[in-house]
Order: C-alpha cells, then sequence, then structure tokens
C-alpha cells in the first residue's frame, strides 16, 4: 500500500503549492462561470433535470393516479434524488433560471478539482507532478463541459472523488474512524445520485482492502503477530489491534459494514425524505425501485451520440449537447482532452505490463481505480454515452501525470521545467490548428477523395509512429532528454485544450473556424473525425 505523503518541509515552497492551486482554481470558476447563462435555455439532458429540481422546489412530488409510486410530475424517476435536490438548491437561491440550474454543477466541478491535487500526492505523486495532475484535469474539456450543465454527471465524479480521498486518509493516515465514515457519507451521496455512484463504494472497498492486506504482509515480514493472533479485550467486545495500532476483529468488521453499507444507505433513503413526506408510502417506493431498475437494465433507446464503453476513452463518439448555426455557430460539445485520453489509454495498458516486468509499480494505484471506476461499464448493454466518465476523468489525469513522472525519471521538475512546461503549452495553443488540418485531412479528406481505408491506414501509420516515438525516447542515449520531452508532453496536454475552449463554453465562432473549404471540399478545424461530428 502507498504510504501517505511527505510533508513539504519548506515552508516557502508550500507556500507557492498552495498559491499554485489557488490560481488554478480561480482560473478554472473563472472558465465555468463565464458566460453562464448561455446557451439560455434547456441544454440536452437539463430538460429532464433542470425542469425536475424547479418540481421539487414546487413540490409537486405527490402522489398520483393510476401510477402513484411516481413523484408527482417528476419524468427523471429512474435516478435518485440527490442530484435533482443540488439543482434545486441553486433555482431555490438564483431562481428559475440557466445560472441557477447551473451553479450547483460548478460548485461540483471546482470540488473535483480541488481534490485531485490531495488525491495525486496520497496515490504517490510528488508536490510538482500532483500540481501537474491538477493542471491535467482542469485542462480536460469534459469536466468544463459538465460543469456548466445541469445534469447528474458531475455530482457523481464529485461525490466518488471525495469517497476516494477519504478511503486513502483512512487507510494512510492511522485508521480514524471519522474518515471511513466520512467515506461513506460521500459514496452514499454518489449512489442517491446515480446508481452509477455505487462504483464509488467500490473503490473504497478496494483501498480499505489493499491497506489491510498490506498491514497483514508487513506484520509477517516482521515476524509479528498476525491481526488474528493480537486479540484484546476491551468493554467486553474481542478487538484486533494491527501492529500499527488500528482496531480490528470483529469491531473493526463492523465499522467496515457500517460506513460502507450502512451509512450509504441512509443516506440513499434520506434522498427521499421529500418523497415520504409527500404522502408516498413505502410500498410506493418500492415498486419504484422495481420500476428503476426496469428502466435501468433495459434501456435501449436509439440516440445519435450513444457509444459503447471501451470506446469512451479513446474519445470517439463526443455528445454535442447544443448546437446553433447562424452566421455564428455556437456549439457545446462533451469530449476528453484527445492528448490526455489517449495517452492515458497507453498507460493504464502499461501499468501491469510494468508491474509484471519491471515490477514497477507507481502506475498501478491510479490504474486500478481507473479499472474499478470504468470497466464495469463494459458489461453494461444499456444505451450510454462518453460523459459517464466524469467521475472517471480526473484520475485518467492522475495516472498520465503519474506516466509522465516515470518517464521522466525523477520525482522532481528539473531546472527550468515549469518554463518548459509553459511554453510547450503557449505553442500547442497558438500553433492547433495544423494539428486539426492534419488529422482532418488524413481522416476526413483523403479517405473521401480517394478511398474510406485510408482513414485506417492514417490510424495504422500514426500508431506506428507513436510507438517509434516511444521505443526512441525509452532509448539510452535518450535518457537525458526524458525529464524535458515529459514536461513538453505535459504543456501539449494542456496547451491542446485551448482549441475547444470555444466549443465548451459556446462562444460565437464563425463557420471558418469550425471548418474550411479546400480541394478536399470540406477539412474540420475542431472536429478532428468522422466521429466528432
Amino acid at each position: 500500500m502507498i504510504a501517505p505523503p511527505r510533508p513539504i518541509d519548506d515552508p516557502a515552497r508550500r507556500r507557492r503549492v498552495v498559491l499554485a492551486v489557488v490560481l488554478i482554481l480561480l482560473a478554472s470558476a473563472g472558465l465555468r462561470l463565464w458566460q453562464l447563462d448561455r446557451p439560455a435555455e434547456y441544454m440536452f439532458d437539463e430538460v429532464y433535470y433542470a425542469k425536475d429540481a424547479k418540481t421539487i422546489v414546487d413540490g409537486r412530488v405527490e402522489p398520483r393516479p393510476p401510477l402513484h409510486w411516481e413523484a408527482g410530475d417528476e419524468v427523471s424517476w429512474p435516478h435518485p434524488e440527490m442530484g435533482k435536490l443540488a439543482i434545486a438548491a441553486g433555482i431555490m437561491v438564483f431562481g428559475d433560471r440557466p445560472f441557477g440550474w447551473r451553479l450547483p454543477a460548478v460548485v461540483a466541478g471546482l470540488a473535483i478539482l480541488a481534490c485531485v491535487y490531495p488525491l495525486a500526492r496520497r496515490l504517490g505523486l510528488s508536490p510538482a507532478w500532483a500540481l501537474i495532475a491538477l493542471l491535467f484535469a482542469a485542462a480536460d474539456p469534459l469536466g468544463i463541459t459538465q460543469s456548466r450543465i445541469a445534469t447528474l454527471d458531475i455530482f457523481v465524479a464529485a461525490w466518488t472523488i471525495a469517497c476516494v480521498l477519504f478511503a486513502l486518509r483512512y487507510v494512510q493516515d492511522g485508521r480514524h474512524a471519522v474518515w471511513l465514515l466520512a467515506c461513506g457519507v460521500a459514496g452514499g451521496m454518489a449512489l442517491a445520485t446515480k446508481w452509477s455512484g455505487a462504483l464509488a463504494l467500490l473503490a473504497a472497498l478496494l483501498i480499505v482492502a489493499t491497506g489491510w492486506f498490506a498491514t497483514r504482509r508487513a506484520s509477517a515480514a516482521a515476524q509479528l503477530p498476525t491481526a488474528d493472533a493480537a486479540e484484546t479485550a476491551e468493554d467486553g467486545v474481542l478487538l484486533v489491534r494491527h501492529p500499527d495500532g488500528s482496531g480490528g476483529g470483529p469491531a473493526h468488521a463492523l465499522l467496515l459494514i457500517a460506513a460502507l453499507v450502512g451509512v450509504p444507505l441512509a443516506v440513499y433513503l434520506l434522498s427521499y425524505t421529500q418523497y415520504f413526506a409527500s404522502g408516498h408510502s413505502p410500498g410506493d417506493w418500492w415498486e419504484l425501485h422495481r420500476q428503476m431498475l426496469q428502466f435501468n437494465l433495459n434501456l435501449d433507446a436509439t440516440h445519435p451520440y450513444a457509444s459503447r464503453a471501451w470506446t469512451w476513452i479513446i474519445d470517439y463518439r463526443p455528445v454535442w449537447y447544443y448546437f446553433e448555426s447562424q452566421e455564428k455557430y455556437r456549439g457545446v460539445i462533451a469530449i476528453g482532452n484527445p492528448f490526455l485520453w489517449w495517452l492515458a489509454t497507453v498507460a493504464l495498458v502499461a501499468a501491469p505490463l510494468l508491474a509484471l516486468l519491471r515490477r514497477s509499480s507507481s502506475l498501478l494505484p491510479a490504474a486500478a481505480l481507473i479499472a474499478v471506476l470504468y470497466l464495469p461499464w463494459f458489461a453494461t448493454s444499456r444505451t450510454s454515452f462518453l460523459f459517464y466518465m466524469t467521475p472517471v476523468a480526473p484520475f485518467l489525469a492522475i495516472l498520465v501525470a503519474a506516466a509522465l513522472a516515470l518517464f521522466a525519471g525523477r520525482p522532481e521538475l528539473p531546472r527550468g521545467g515549469w518554463l518548459t512546461l509553459a511554453a510547450a503549452a503557449v505553442a500547442t495553443a497558438l500553433l492547433w490548428l495544423p494539428v486539426g488540418l492534419l488529422a482532418t485531412w488524413v481522416f476526413w479528406g483523403l479517405p473521401r477523395h480517394v478511398s474510406t481505408a485510408l482513414g485506417w491506414v492514417g490510424v495504422a501509420i500514426g500508431a506506428f509512429l507513436a510507438l517509434a516515438l516511444v521505443v526512441t525516447a525509452l532509448s539510452p542515449p535518450a535518457r537525458r532528454l526524458r525529464p524535458q520531452l515529459a514536461l513538453v508532453v505535459a504543456g501539449s496536454i494542456v496547451g491542446i485544450a485551448v482549441a475547444f475552449v470555444p466549443i465548451v463554453l459556446a462562444l460565437p465562432i464563425t463557420p471558418e473556424y469550425f471548418s474550411h473549404i479546400t480541394w478536399f471540399k470540406n477539412v474540420f478545424h475542431i472536429t478532428w473525425f468522422p466521429s466528432w461530428i
């Protein structure tokens, strides 16, 4: 199990880190709040969740014949109430208007970013690389978009990352029960927002179980009594004292069950307080959940932006929430940072290989959490969308930062490292257009003009060149250049986000910005692949 992060001893350096985190959060808040009320209408699934939040505010959730189990005028009954309650809080404070619907999502998005740095530190990253992980998360267009729309996934993500962080604090900071209970509350909030929030509790259980096995292994290695043999009586209850002094045995098992099962279920029930207060019976609630189960298991609706789970991490099919084409175009898209997500895909595959072949486990913690939060979606056959990756995306940022730190071969940045990263970010932000033109020429222009197979040839050539670049970078002659190369890659990940800002913030863009007319007909600047439109 990963040891708790070592505190920064130098007070001046500690203040600089805090200042950097605050500045990133302030810049992120500015992006998320910029013209938050545009578009000034319901966008995508806001037509369900924002309207239902207003229904909750108005108290129109009483039972009505013939379907007494339905929550009055609510139409998004297949999902629990907690996320809609959060949106309702914004409406209560700021009114039934776009700013009121969306502000709670902004708060949730900033809460996610606030957790990234401490989470990255607890997953083994140094202060510098943890800051880079935060930059990656802040530069992910999916996180920005989801923070500006009144839907549920951003709240699932916020409670998921909090649940994981609290579980790590419990395991790494002396197993204080308060952190385990906080973990259960956060996991319960995720579950009470969407049933997929249960994956947060699964991730927490993985962390606690890993910590328990690590303790037993350390005990055996030190030839100390195992947990099962170190029992003492306290207040008439048999307890276990682990070598680190933490409680165990039946009492510890009861605490785990209470925190990771009992507390989440209690939070889930509390989310239906208004439902019961409006006159619904326990029988209504049971029937509601039977209907929810049937809906969520069997949803097979056709949707142009639906996609299979395995395609999400490669950014295959983003979701256009909004598009307006007049003299100027305005659009809002849910898309991952392509450079970040593609590198995360490589790192996710590399993590177990490095652990097996080189006994390097530095990528395993983040990779394991991604596997728990993401891979279960592979088993579902229901209609699903790329934005379901919202709770996974912060962990992709941490995984890529860990992979680049491993590639660089040192926990700290070289002299002038931040300047290298900033220069690469600015260069990518200014020169991203050639990248877009090259991609669309290969995947749009040539296939349309010559043959569709050329698109796949382009993929093969690109994959080969990427592999050749990685092999070259890993070669002994390039060893001294690795830290700078890692920072150039990190800067390009941050800088490429600039290309997507207009279609994340619904800024007006010219048709020429969206597409450029050439002798190959349309070559798209922003939508690099046919599946992106």
